[in-house]
């Protein structure tokens, strides 16, 4: 971790607010490491790898849902990650946020982030950006993911991923209650082997009776 830190450290001082976190992008040549994604590629499939490994992904809003969401991409092995905020740390975000503490106080949430985010995938090119959200910025990418957006940039940004092949996700979480939008373009399909209904069950119990 003190070598991605120390990298952290000298490519954070860039302009516009934008940080680098570690540089080493996954999937530059198209290989799977099966020695650190053993798991996934028992479930997913090296083609569904490949596509991860090749994927750009733009992160929005790093709350407490966000965070989650930037922590699970980049442990799952996608090219880049980079998350994006404008906010700075209240001391609300001490309890949804897991990667905030209260020296980052009055900071930027994506900066506080970034350092810890880093030490979780030293494969992943992780990144960091304080910037508004914008057309511009959401063109640099192949997957954005809105989380602390309103409708009316949800909708804008919406429009322009969907007409410029952009895959884009929607998400909210507001207390007990969350919503999800996908939308992966015209050209998306959903495989379904037998065509079937997924079966649903209650468990009533559970004993260690093998009969």
């Amino acid at each position: 971790s003190s070598g991605i830190n120390a990298e952290y450290g000298e490519m954070s001082e860039q302009k516009n607010g934008n940080g680098a976190g570690n540089g080493a992008a996954n999937g530059a040549t198209g290989d799977i490491d099966e020695s650190l994604y053993s798991r996934q590629l028992y479930v997913l499939g090296h083609e569904a790898m490949r596509k991860m490994a090749a994927s750009t992904i733009l992160i929005c809003g790093m709350g407490g849902l966000g965070v989650e969401v930037a922590k699970d991409v980049a442990l799952g092995g996608v090219k880049s990650v980079t998350i994006q905020d404008t906010k700075c740390t209240s001391y609300e975000d001490l309890s949804t946020q897991f990667f905030l503490r209260d020296e980052d106080l009055g900071r930027n949430r994506a900066e506080a982030t970034l350092p810890r985010l880093v030490e979780l995938k030293e494969y992943v090119s992780t990144k960091c950006t304080t910037e508004p959200v914008s057309t511009a910025l959401v063109s640099q990418y192949n997957v954005v993911v809105l989380t602390d957006s309103s409708r009316e940039e949800q909708l804008s940004i919406g429009e322009f991923c969907h007409g410029n092949g952009i895959k884009l996700i929607c998400a909210n979480s507001n207390g007990v209650f969350g919503s999800i939008f996908c939308d992966f373009g015209p050209e998306f399909r959903v495989s379904d082997t037998n065509g079937e209904q997924v079966l649903s069950v209650m468990v009533s119990a559970i004993s260690k009776d093998a009969t």
